[in-house]
C-alpha cells in the first residue's frame, strides 16, 4: 500500500510511517517493510540516520489459507481483553508515532438495536492490528476491562458507519452511553461533491433567490450499497463484498467451535469498508473536525433515548435528519421546543405551520410530510448528472 498523508489532530502531519524504535514492540505480528525513507532528526539522531519502517494496514495484507483474516486478533478471555486495551490504550496516546490517529471500530450481531444483540466488536488500532471481541462470551468481563471507557470516553476518534442502533443497544441493553464517533456515513454527505467518486453523483434542482440550479443532491444519505458504488474502486470490491450479505441469528450467536467463519469475514471486511471509505477525506482540520464530530454524535444520538422505538418509516429511513448536520463552520443548533407526532423528534416551531403549532397534536415535521406523501424517490446509485439547460 502506497503511503496516505493525513493531518492528524492530535498530532500534526504525519504518514502511513513510524520509526522502527516507536513505542513498545507489537507481540500480535504487526506487518512492516523498509521504505528507504531516512527519519530526520538534530545532533546524534541525525548522525546515525536512523532508517524509518512503512506500517501496512494488516486487513490488507494478501489473504492465504494459513492467516486467512492477517492481522486479526481474536480476543475471548479476560486476560487477553486487558492486554488488547493496554496496546489500543498505547497507541491513543499524543506523542506515539503510528499511521494514524483515528480508530476504525464495527459492531457485528443479530437486529442490533434495544431490541436485539451484539455478538462481535473490532477494533482496528492506529498501526494496522485488529482486534476482534468476543462480546457474547466475554460478557461483563467485555465491559469491565476496558471497552466500556473505550467507548464512553468522547475524545477517542472512533470512525464508524452509521451506528445508531449500536448506540440504542448499548444504553438500554448494557446501560452506558457510547461517544466519540466520526460517522462516516454523516462526513459524506457534508464532503458530497467535494471528493473523488468512481461514478456520478446524483443531482437535484434547486431554487435560490428565484434562480433554479442543478446541484448535488444531498437530500439522501448513502446506504452502504451506495457507499460501495461512489467510493469503493471496482477492483476493490471483490474483497469487502460479503458484508452485503446477511449474517443470521443462529451464526452470530454459535459459539460450537469457536467464532463462526461467516462472522470473522463479515467483520474483516467491514474494517476493510471503514478504512477505504476513511482515505477518501482528509483528517486535521480542527474546525472541520469539530463539525464531523458533533454532527456525528447528533446523528448517532437519534434513537438511544427515546422511551419507545416503532422502527416504521417516519423512525427509520435514510431522509437526511433535520437539525444534525452542522454547517456555515458553526456547531449551534436551534432549539426544539416543539415536539414532531411522527418521528416524535423536538425540533424548532418555524418547522410547523400556525394552525399546527396552535393543535400540537397535528405538529409534523417536513422530512415526515414528505415520508407521509410517499411522493419522493430516492436517486438511483450511479446515475449521471442531468444535462445543462440552455438558457433562453
Amino acid at each position: 500500500m502506497p503511503p496516505h498523508t493525513i493531518d492528524s489532530p492530535t498530532s500534526g502531519t504525519g504518514t502511513f510511517t513510524a520509526s522502527a524504535s516507536a513505542g513498545p514492540k507489537s507481540t500480535f505480528g504487526a506487518g512492516s517493510s523498509k521504505t528507504g525513507a531516512k527519519s530526520k532528526g538534530s545532533g546524534r539522531r541525525r548522525k546515525n540516520k536512523e532508517k524509518q519502517v512503512e506500517k501496512k494496514w494488516e486487513i490488507f495484507e494478501p489473504i492465504t489459507k494459513k492467516d486467512p483474516y492477517p492481522g486479526m486478533v481474536v480476543v475471548d478471555t479476560k486476560e487477553g481483553v486487558v492486554e488488547a486495551f493496554k496496546k489500543i490504550n498505547h497507541y491513543l496516546k499524543p506523542r506515539v508515532k503510528q499511521a494514524t490517529r483515528e480508530i476504525f471500530v464495527s459492531f457485528g450481531g443479530h437486529n442490533i438495536s434495544r431490541d436485539g444483540f451484539l455478538s462481535l466488536i473490532a477494533v482496528t488500532e492506529g498501526n494496522g492490528i485488529t482486534y476482534l471481541f468476543d462480546v457474547i462470551n466475554l460478557e461483563n468481563d467485555l465491559w469491565d476491562n476496558g471497552m466500556r471507557e473505550f467507548l464512553e470516553i468522547p475524545y477517542n476518534e472512533k470512525v464508524v458507519f452509521d451506528t445508531r442502533e449500536v448506540k440504542d443497544c448499548l444504553t438500554n441493553n448494557h446501560g452506558f452511553i457510547y461517544k466519540g464517533m466520526f460517522d462516516l456515513r454523516i462526513i459524506e454527505v457534508m464532503q458530497r461533491g467535494k471528493v473523488k467518486t468512481y461514478m456520478g453523483l446524483p443531482h437535484e434542482k434547486m431554487e435560490k433567490g428565484g434562480i433554479v440550479k442543478t446541484v448535488v443532491s444531498k437530500t439522501f444519505l448513502f446506504t452502504m450499497d451506495e457507499m460501495f458504488t461512489y467510493y469503493v474502486k471496482p477492483s476493490e470490491r471483490e474483497n469487502m463484498k460479503y458484508i452485503m450479505e446477511t449474517v443470521d441469528e443462529k451464526t452470530w450467536r454459535s459459539r460450537k467451535n469457536g467464532i463462526e467463519k461467516n462472522c470473522k469475514r463479515w467483520m474483516f471486511e467491514y474494517q476493510k469498508f471503514l478504512i477505504t471509505v476513511w482515505r477518501c477525506y482528509k483528517f486535521g482540520d480542527l474546525l472541520q473536525d469539530k463539525l464531523w464530530w458533533v454532527s456525528s454524535e447528533l446523528y448517532n444520538a437519534l434513537y438511544h433515548d427515546k422511551d419507545v422505538r416503532r422502527y416504521d418509516k417516519f423512525e427509520v429511513n435514510n431522509l437526511v435528519p433535520k437539525f444534525v448536520l452542522c454547517v456555515n463552520g458553526t456547531t449551534d443548533q436551534p432549539l426544539g421546543g416543539v415536539r414532531c407526532t411522527k418521528c416524535f423528534r423536538m425540533m424548532p416551531s418555524s418547522e410547523f405551520t400556525d394552525a399546527m403549532i396552535r393543535d400540537r397534536t397535528l405538529c409534523v415535521c417536513t422530512n415526515c410530510v414528505l415520508l407521509a406523501s410517499d411522493n419522493f424517490k430516492a436517486p438511483k446509485a450511479g446515475g449521471k448528472p442531468p444535462k445543462k439547460e440552455e438558457e433562453g
